[in-house]
């Protein structure tokens, strides 16, 4: 069994937000981070050779040679490749629209299962307050017409909204969340919630007996990029470069992890690899966690701990007499990842210089780290304190 425990002391961060009439930080403020060199180059796959004859050996036009797997990213992409995923986009209008960043509850557990999470192109899950995590899905190569359910807006999600370049999708937050967030670029056309007037067709109610009544919205991709058209505000998402990086084959330097468990304060998570799908699956509490609109169990190609500096912080104190809080989760710098792929288990860091640059992932020695091409789910968990169990 392999441990790995996020190096505390990596940041210390201070983060001041002043009272009524001065701005909030819209941003994270920019960390060291370790240099960037030249991109890898995958290792060449080995030659194929056809077996020879009873009547004659092969001659080396007869020798079929295989094609080594493509490498994609990060500085560029193939117009009809999605460079959240590496593989061809499923939509053909894909390219030409903005990514939707959409809230999704996680807690308490009688919201799951939630629906649309398998259409994502990636999720981000991080803590929201009192030990329980939230989602934070991506859509952009797919979407779906049952997405949910939706739920309030964190600070991180203004953080992820510019990264991606998208549409921030949420149901109501805390005053001074909505505050922070009113006062970022982002704000009011990058917007799209009940919050700020949107209702029906956009969001819409589905009751179910024994689920709270916040946890009953849900929302439909197609609306809300029709939504965004009709503002004028759906346009090819503008990523920046360098991106992320993807390759079929298996790089060198990983170690075996047949499972993987990861405790937050108040949810357990694991993710089991299943070699026939090459992907790994997730249970959460000890239950396969599966996706109301499959009933099949969530899986993903790359699973990412992500780790990082957390601290819950008073916004607007002056205003609201240090009562508002939030959880404030850095992502400008850079710090440790594990990245989970094929079975095995890389050691690497997550980098963002500027807060419209994307989240990269290098491997130990600053380069490009391959993700395998697919979805991909990143667990955000507090730098020193949260603890990957590997199974090999």
């Amino acid at each position: 069994m392999r441990t790995v425990q996020a190096t505390s002391g990596l940041f210390m961060l201070l983060l001041i937000l002043s009272g009524c009439g001065a701005s909030p930080a819209t941003s994270s403020p920019i960390m060291p981070s370790p240099p960037v060199t030249a991109t890898a180059q995958p290792p060449a796959l080995a030659t194929a050779t056809s077996s020879p004859t009873a009547t004659a050996l092969p001659t080396p036009t007869d020798v079929p040679t295989a094609t080594p797997a493509p490498y994609i990213g990060p500085e560029a992409y193939d117009d009809a490749i999605n460079p959240l995923t590496g593989l061809p986009f499923v939509d053909a209008d894909a390219a030409s629209r903005r990514p939707l960043i959409i809230k999704i509850s996680n807690a308490p557990p009688v919201v799951r299962p939630q629906s649309g999470l398998s259409y994502a192109d990636m999720i981000y899950e991080h803590y929201a307050e009192g030990g329980w995590t939230r989602f934070t899905a991506i859509f952009y190569g797919q979407g779906f017409d049952h997405i949910g359910s939706v739920r309030s807006v964190r600070l991180i999600d203004l953080e992820l909204t510019a990264a991606y370049d998208g549409l921030l999708i949420f149901s109501g937050g805390s005053l001074g969340v909505i505050d922070t967030l009113e006062e970022t670029p982002l704000y009011p056309r990058d917007v799209i919630s009940p919050q700020f007037g949107y209702g029906e067709p956009w969001f819409v109610r589905f009751p179910r007996e024994g689920l709270p009544f916040e946890h009953t919205l849900f929302t439909d991709s197609a609306q809300l990029w029709g939504l965004a058209s009709d503002r004028g505000d759906n346009r090819p998402a503008r990523l920046s470069s360098p991106g992320m990086a993807f390759w079929q084959g298996i790089p060198d330097g990983g170690q075996p992890a047949r499972s993987a468990d990861l405790t937050y304060a108040r949810t357990q998570v694991r993710w089991q690899y299943d070699p026939v799908s090459g992907s790994y699956q997730r249970w959460t509490d000890g239950i396969p966690h599966s996706d109301a609109t499959t009933a099949e169990q969530i899986a993903f190609e790359n699973v990412i701990v992500l780790s990082t500096y957390h601290e819950e912080i008073e916004l607007f104190p002056e205003k609201y007499f240090g009562e508002e809080k939030s959880m404030f989760i850095n992502l400008i710098g850079s710090g440790p990842i594990s990245l989970l792929r094929d079975g095995q288990v890389y050691d690497g860091l997550w980098q963002r210089q500027q807060p419209d640059d994307m989240i990269t992932f290098l491997d130990q020695n600053g380069e490009p780290l391959s993700l395998k091409p697919g979805q991909t789910f990143v667990q955000v968990i507090r730098l020193g304190f949260e603890r990957l169990t590997i199974q090999p």
